[in-house]
């Protein structure tokens, strides 16, 4: 995503809008693939005050991503807020800043990152999806498994108890 600030630069302290709608490749989010079902929205404000660029935007993406519990495609909407300052210096760019040169922005780490930090550690299907049998790996939101509800306990240790005779002394 690429933001062309000329008119900034030109007049310094005025804010100008931009409204970008893109299209962008699939990425990897916490160990799967997030593909973009729509394209993204960046829709905001951007001006220059000293030698900074200051961009206020919203960002409005809908993702695909494998649900948490049984593993098919759950769609999720994102609407975040994006505030970040674009240097042109790398040297007198803060930890946060992003770096550009010339005249324009590219918008693609800034978004990806408030897209990224924005999204939830888990998404669903549907609010009460049932996930999968942890035996048998059958969706129980299709049909239900014959395995038994209820499994033995495992006792981790009971191996250990036949190494203690009653009569000695430990």
């Amino acid at each position: 995503m690429q933001l062309d600030v000329t008119r900034a630069i030109q007049a310094p302290g005025e804010a100008f809008r931009f409204d970008i709608l893109e299209g962008h490749a699939p990425e990897e989010w916490d160990g799967d693939t997030m593909t973009f079902v729509d394209p993204i929205h960046v829709s905001g404000t951007y001006m220059m005050l000293d030698d900074v660029v200051q961009v206020k935007a919203t960002v409005k993406a809908t993702v695909s991503v494998p649900c948490a519990n049984c593993l098919e495609e759950a769609h999720y909407t994102l609407k975040a807020q994006m505030d970040e300052n674009f240097v042109r210096d790398a040297q007198k760019a803060q930890e946060d800043d992003f770096v550009y040169e010339g005249h324009v922005l590219s918008l693609d780490d800034a978004v990806m990152g408030t897209i990224f930090m924005n999204m939830p550690m888990r998404i669903l299907c549907r609010p009460d999806c049932k996930g999968l049998c942890p035996h048998c790996y059958q969706n129980l939101n299709h049909a239900a498994c014959s395995c038994p509800k209820e499994l033995p306990v495992k006792q981790p240790f009971a191996a250990l108890a036949s190494l203690l005779n009653q009569d000695e002394e430990v």
